[in-house]
């Protein structure tokens, strides 16, 4: 019996120009012998398993009704949550198991970067149905041979995509391939929603492709005033989106195209949207007077489906409506699709990725920014992978993760041999290759993270105590008298520090607030640089610590930005709803990114930006073991560019 060769489709480039075409030649076949109703043999006696944590009408039935079409056979969990995803099995796990009991697995996962990692885990094919807000290839393969159908060709087609193109995973994938095959296309993002930085990255380095974009704003002061869409390219204003001097801009045509070829319009993603974002009432509304302009006639409607109120049903039975077409073309197309892996056809040799996988100092590798990544929903098993950006080597080390492609920005990179931190600069780059080839990178987000971990800046410049252990005592002591003055119910305080030394005043605070309200409040740390940031007593209690309800004062040594105590606070509103939440520092330097005023300040002290300001505590309680240990100075951070010139 044949099998299927372990050859993935995870992302649309998995396949070659030349090889699309080979399917869509198959897919024709596929549909004629479907007419005639012709019965196939080609994939009996094996097996195809679906596997699809996301609801499916139209990708998992066309799936196995290629399956079945083909003479092969298909089992199916359509809903995960009734299987052992529900129990908490991950999904190597299950693409592991599920690979003894079927010869190819079809995955749909709400996670961007899933279908990477049942790639890698199972041992049988695997093809993406869709992974999160990032890619749908076999969707594409319907799209193109539609309207590669419709039109004769894709090279130099022109393609206005509409609506929500930051979270359709189907728009990503489409824009990968037109760009590859030279069409025009053009962006039409609704509000807010435009296209993510990475997909545009990925298309300008690798195809050397920049899109055009209009504002839906704009097309409605080109129509009137309609809900409709209208797209007139001859406009001055639009001509421009398709000639000029950029070097990276790619045009396939000479001139500006005479004519729209495709609308390509999608829905709103409302289930990627997080309780936030738009809310859809001024959304994208497409219906015949769209098609009316000179310029559209001959355009064709598209939209992957399913749909809700951005598509109007009087359109459907408009011969350029070809939506249901794209659906129908599903089965064919995957026919072809099971059919190419099925026989092995050659595949081209993949070139290598242009950087190399980032080494990091062990155990320091950072999380990826995105919170909907595999890696921050399956850690137990997956450490991030990171390449260099494509953009790496500017005033920020742009890091893109292998699975998401999101991009994590770097300000902090340290030498894990010196361990000396900088603030990273392009002149910078040569050093930090280096020692991404050695692995003794690590990353930082802020400088106070650096310093928690033990790194000192390069070197310092002057430096001046400006707190000594008794002024530092006095200030832990009046901010505790503020506390206490403020609180309406002393029983209901919580004191919450940010490790270290957060933790260290918090603890220092609550000791001195004992005698002031005859009552030592629950004492509490929160390291906010931990993969899951949980509330650790640190006052000896081995109870958990609840705040719901209460007020909590949350300590730290010093306000620069604020994102660690935003962080902090977000920490907190995990563990549950506190009334209020106050905010007590020992030290407020100003130059805030965010907007936080703290509550409770021992000392202003204002500073330049290039000063940092460290405070050193000894461990422990008050006391005079910490007399002529504990104090705060300021000093100057190296300019990067002479860091550069030292670095080691």
């Amino acid at each position: 019996m044949p099998r299927f060769p372990k050859c993935d489709l995870v992302s649309i480039d998995d396949l070659t120009i030349a090889e699309i075409e080979q399917i869509f030649e198959r897919a024709a076949d596929f549909a004629a012998a479907l007419e005639r109703g012709d019965r196939l043999a080609l994939a009996e006696g094996l097996i195809m398993a679906t596997l699809f944590y996301e609801p499916s009408t139209r990708t998992r039935l066309s799936f196995e009704s290629a399956m079945h079409r083909l003479g092969g056979s298909v089992i199916s969990s359509a809903d995960m949550h009734s299987s052992s995803a529900a129990k908490g099995e991950t999904l190597a796990d299950t693409v592991r198991v599920v690979s003894a009991y079927a010869d190819l697995l079809v995955v749909r996962h709400p996670n961007d970067g899933a279908a990477r990692v049942a790639a890698e885990y199972a041992s049988v094919p695997v093809i993406n149905a869709g992974d999160g807000s990032r890619e749908h290839p076999t969707q594409t393969l319907c799209d193109l041979y539609i309207l590669q159908r419709k039109k004769g060709r894709l090279e130099g087609l022109t393609v206005a995509i509409c609506g929500d193109l930051k979270y359709g995973r189907t728009v990503h994938s489409l824009i990968y391939a037109l760009a590859r095959f030279g069409a025009n296309i053009v962006t039409v993002p609704y509000g807010g929603m435009a296209l993510p930085d990475y997909v545009l990255e990925r298309v300008a380095a690798e195809r050397r492709y920049k899109l055009s974009t209009l504002t839906i704003d704009e097309l409605k002061s080109q129509s009137g005033g309609l809900d409709a869409l209208y797209l007139t390219p001859s406009a001055p204003h639009q001509m421009a989106l398709f000639t000029g001097d950029d070097p990276l801009a790619r045009v396939p045509t000479a001139r500006p195209p005479a004519a729209l070829d495709a609308f390509y319009v999608t829905r709103l993603q409302r289930e990627r949207l997080n309780g936030g974002g738009a809310d859809g009432q001024d959304y994208v509304h497409f219906d015949a007077r769209a098609l009316r302009s000179t310029r559209a006639q001959g355009a064709v409607v598209m939209h992957p489906l399913p749909r809700t109120d951005e598509l109007a049903y009087e359109l459907d039975n408009d011969p350029r409506a070809v939506y249901f077409e794209q659906a129908a073309a599903g089965v064919p197309v995957r026919m072809a699709l099971i059919a190419w892996m099925l026989e092995g056809a050659r595949r081209a040799a993949r070139p290598e990725p242009a950087q190399p996988l980032v080494r990091f100092k062990t155990g320091s590798t950072p999380r990826c920014p995105n919170a909907l990544c595999i890696t921050r929903h399956e850690s137990a098993y997956l450490t991030p992978r990171f390449r260099l950006a494509h953009n790496a080597g500017r005033a920020v080390l742009g890091l893109r993760c292998e699975f998401c492609e999101r991009e994590l920005k770097v300000e902090y990179v340290g030498h894990a041999s010196s361990r000396r931190y900088y603030h990273f600069d392009e002149n910078l780059y040569g050093y930090v290759r280096r020692w991404i080839e050695d692995g003794t990178l690590a990353v930082f987000e802020t400088v106070k993270e650096a310093e928690e971990q033990g790194y000192e800046p390069y070197r310092r410049g002057p430096q001046r105590e400006i707190m000594n252990a008794a002024e530092i005592a006095h200030a832990c002591q009046a901010i505790s008298t503020q506390i206490a003055a403020d609180s309406a119910e002393p029983t209901a305080l919580v004191v919450v520090g940010v490790v270290s030394r957060g933790a260290i005043l918090a603890m220092r605070v609550c000791e001195a607030l004992a005698p002031i309200m005859n009552f030592r409040p629950p004492c509490a740390a929160v390291d906010v640089y931990a993969d899951d940031p949980v509330l650790r007593r640190i006052d000896g209690a081995t109870d958990n610590l609840c705040v719901d309800g209460r007020e909590v004062v949350l300590v730290d040594d010093v306000i620069n930005s604020g994102w660690t105590v935003q962080r902090a606070m977000t920490a907190l509103w995990r563990h549950g709803r506190p009334a209020a939440v106050k905010l007590a520092v020992l030290i407020d330097r100003g130059h805030r990114a965010l907007p936080i005023r703290p509550n409770y300040i021992g000392r202003s002290i204002p500073t330049a930006r290039g000063e940092r300001v460290s405070v050193r505590l000894a461990p422990g309680d008050t006391g005079d073991a910490q007399k002529g240990v504990d104090r705060v100075v300021i000093y100057s951070l190296l300019e990067p560019h002479v860091a550069s010139e030292q670095a080691p």
